[in-house]
């Protein structure tokens, strides 16, 4: 399946995402952080879809650096957005998002990580950001996520599909980078997306559709219709 189909496919459902092209070799981006050797077992295995993640270095509104795949996503059930804090005004989303992350409770930064990335990477620096999560009185587990704009543009391109603009002033139905939220359980491999604006009781609802379950004792049952001779 090819890239484009892909980011189209993940707009409107749950997919798991495909490695990239080439059986495994990783499509560097400049910033991209080399493959280690040897993986340490105190980390999550990598994603089986790990490769499709750009591992570059992202700056936080704390003041920390991170590798975006081996510290933010890796083993983790994880949402995603993109915001500045110039388009707040005119496409309001943060304010949705505090009522996630009040619903999501103390899961927040145990098992599920918030991360917004922002689409103005010179002008949304890490104290502009610390400023605007506290603001809106964001709580830990909820990262505000900047970096090298070529770097960030590499990330949108790959967590977003079509209609990716930097005219950040775009309509957020052409620009769906502003208007999706991505989330996702990156262990497994699933994905999805879901209007950035959508009622925040159903944007927690999403997370069940890919979280991991134990599975029921004793064998499968098959459901349907009995089969018939």
């Amino acid at each position: 399946m090819k890239r484009r189909t892909v980011l189209m496919n993940l707009a409107t459902s749950v997919v798991v995402i495909p490695a990239t092209a080439g059986g495994g070799a990783r499509q560097g981006l400049p910033g991209t952080a080399p493959e280690q050797p040897d993986e340490s077992c105190a980390r999550p295995l990598r994603g089986p879809h790990a490769e499709y993640f750009p591992n570059v270095v992202v700056s936080t509104h704390e003041g920390q650096k991170a590798l975006f795949y081996d510290d933010l996503l890796r083993g983790k059930l994880v949402m995603i957005n993109c915001m500045s804090v110039t388009s707040e005004a005119t496409y309001p989303v943060t304010e949705n998002l505090v009522k996630v992350q009040q619903l999501l409770g103390d899961r927040v930064g145990r098992d599920v990580f918030l991360y917004s990335l922002t689409l103005e990477p010179a002008a949304d620096t890490p104290p502009v950001l610390q400023a605007f999560a506290k603001r809106y009185g964001v709580k830990p587990g909820w990262l505000f996520l900047t970096g090298e704009p070529a770097l960030i543009d590499g990330l949108r391109d790959r967590l977003f599909a079509h209609g990716h603009s930097h005219d950040h002033t775009a309509d957020p139905v052409q620009d769906c980078s502003r208007g999706l939220i991505r989330y996702g359980n990156e262990a497994v491999g699933l994905w999805g997306s879901v209007p950035a604006r959508t009622e925040p009781e159903e944007i927690v609802k999403r997370f069940s559709w890919v979280e991991a379950r134990a599975l029921p004792p004793g064998p499968s049952q098959r459901k349907g219709p009995p089969i018939r001779a």
